[in-house]
């Protein structure tokens, strides 16, 4: 996420053609990218995601249930809203991604936008 693309979308395109050479089976992970796509400057200790905790306080199940959404949507955005590869990705049961979609009322956003009768895009 550090890397500056200097190349742009062309960089990327011959990265992921590589990529899909050597590695001709499986999943690509970040071990399988060349070390020069690593941040030289980013801390090792860091794992994931930093965030800001206000001195007024936050209330932690409310941001971890936003996270978890926005994380279901991208997967589901990622794989044209296919919950078998969504599952895939976030690495959960597809029984699980479901359960959890019905449960938080997920929607696609066109399926969204029948429900309201009005476009979202205003």
């Amino acid at each position: 996420m550090a890397y500056s693309w200097p190349g742009n979308i062309r960089e990327l395109e011959n990265l992921f053609e590589r990529l899909s050479i050597v590695k001709a089976k499986g999943h690509i992970g970040v071990e399988d990218l060349p070390r020069s796509f690593y941040s030289q400057t980013k801390d090792s200790t860091n794992t994931g995601p930093s965030y800001d905790v206000p001195t007024t306080g936050i209330d932690f199940n409310t941001v971890v249930g936003e996270f978890e959404d926005r994380l279901i949507l991208k997967a589901l955005e990622m794989t044209g809203w296919n919950k078998n590869k969504a599952a895939h990705l976030l690495g959960l049961n597809r029984t699980t991604l479901v359960e959890k979609i019905k449960k938080k009322g997920l929607q696609k956003p066109e399926d969204l936008e029948k429900n309201l009768n009005f476009p979202l895009d205003l």
